[in-house]
């Protein structure tokens, strides 16, 4: 179900992007103090499409500006370059486990030891503590001493896991002797970055559990540097989820994001990647609820009825096969068979395009002057062809394959291509409104979120 599973992923990751909301106004999968609603149904702005794009675009390079001084942050730099010498070099803080990046270095609690980056070898040489957890490192690539030093002190929590299992020669017994590694998880871990002697940043990380399970109900992260910037996120698991995730400098927003709902994700994925469903699971399903923000105006707003959506798309898939099968009967001797086909596909993208429309509704909002700047929504268009050496044979009454005649175009290829309306009815394809002019500027926000999340 190839179609199904791509627009059924497709719905779930754009309800981690976008606001949502639930219909049942006191329902506890609504987001606290976002009346969603008002949002969607704001006035178009008066201004023009180019108009806006300019606007857009000052938006965005407000971001942008903020971002480039992130990347110049010692605090920024220095874990950037701690996380590349953790995986060149990998070192094993426990039996078993090596740390491959930087939030390894809090996944457990009762950890010691000084590990030292050693530039001629490019590993860590390590010293036994039983006090502390600390790294030395160079804090930029260029730096030619260990200038930085991570220390790191946790609490441990009631809950363990074990982390190996093995067997040995036991010399004194003359036998295999089994062991285990048993390690506890943290209730709280407390971190300084300093370099030259001065602390550039501090990391706060707290986790919750339930029922002695390893895996935390609750679990916070806070970044904070010296120079003004606070990254934060929160993960609440439960009936219901919540993730939470904000970035600041000198307590001027940059973007701020909450996704909260009783979608079963964990269960879903696993499903859809090991190809557990025979049809979508809507007991897993759930209204989608959350938010995004640029600086302090820009808002997606996203609205789904999750659960239509699914059930539309399943119905289309259905009638999709139930169409090619019933062409396979006579395919060969059907002297309309590339219509038939072309036809199958045209209806195929036709209905999902609908189906998005109908149960998806996104718009592009600015809060701070009350208005709303375009709605989305898609297109069913061609947007390649099928060519290939078959002919009709009269005589025969079939389709040959022929290579020594010239290829002929026998059918298009559809999608839902992606729109925006703004407030004088103009119409733009998406792609189209956001290259010329955005290209440049997307491409850099995408450098530093990709350098950021190493």
């Amino acid at each position: 179900m190839y179609h199904q599973k791509k627009f059924f992923v497709l719905v779930l990751l754009a309800g981690l992007f976008f606001v949502g909301c639930s219909k049942d106004k006191d329902s506890d999968k609504s987001i606290k103090g976002i009346d969603i609603e008002k949002i969607m149904k704001l006035p178009y702005s008066e201004l023009d499409s180019d108009e806006q794009k300019a606007k857009l675009e000052q938006e965005c390079l407000d971001l942008l500006e903020l971002c480039n001084a992130a990347k110049t942050s010692s605090a920024f730099e220095t874990i950037r370059n701690f996380g590349n010498l953790l995986n060149e070099g990998q070192p094993e803080l426990v039996i078993a486990r090596a740390a491959k990046k930087v939030t390894d270095v809090f996944e457990f609690a009762s950890v010691y030891g000084v590990y030292t980056w050693n530039a001629s070898e490019k590993d860590w040489d390590f010293t036994e503590s039983t006090t502390e957890l600390k790294f030395v490192f160079p804090a930029t690539q260029k730096a030619k001493t260990n200038n930085a030093i991570l220390s790191v002190q946790s609490v441990k929590s009631d809950v363990s896991v074990t982390i190996y299992e093995y067997e040995d020669w036991d010399e004194d017994e003359e036998e295999d002797v089994e062991y285990e590694g048993i390690l506890w998880l943290p209730k709280s871990v407390t971190s300084t970055l300093t370099v030259d002697n001065k602390e550039v940043a501090g990391i706060e990380v707290s986790a919750e559990y339930k029922n002695n399970k390893p895996i935390p109900v609750k679990h916070e992260f806070t970044f904070t540097t010296s120079d003004g910037y606070t990254y934060w996120y929160k993960i609440e698991k439960g009936n219901v989820n919540q993730v939470s995730m904000k970035m600041s400098y000198q307590n001027k927003a940059m973007f701020e994001v909450v996704f909260k709902s009783g979608i079963k994700l964990d269960e879903i994925f696993d499903g859809l990647i090991n190809d557990e469903f025979d049809e979508p699971p809507y007991d897993l399903m759930d209204e989608v609820n959350a938010y995004v923000k640029l600086m302090d105006n820009l808002v997606l707003v996203y609205q789904v009825d999750l659960e239509k959506f699914v059930k539309k798309m399943n119905q289309i898939e259905d009638e999709y096969y139930d169409a090619l099968d019933a062409l396979d009967s006579d395919w060969n001797t059907n002297k309309d068979r590339y219509t038939t086909v072309d036809r199958i596909e045209k209806a195929y993208s036709d209905k999902s395009a609908k189906a998005f429309n109908d149960y998806m509704k996104v718009a592009l909002c600015s809060t701070k002057e009350n208005y709303k700047i375009a709605d989305l929504f898609v297109v069913s268009e061609a947007y390649d062809e099928y060519w290939d050496y078959y002919y009709w044979n009269d005589e025969q009454n079939e389709w040959e394959w022929d290579w020594n005649r010239p290829e002929v175009k026998l059918y298009n290829y559809y999608k839902s291509n992606p729109y925006l309306k703004f407030n004088d009815d103009t119409i733009v394809e998406a792609s189209v409104y956001f290259s010329d002019g955005f290209d440049d500027l997307m491409e850099k926000l995408t450098e530093f979120f990709d350098e950021f999340n190493e």
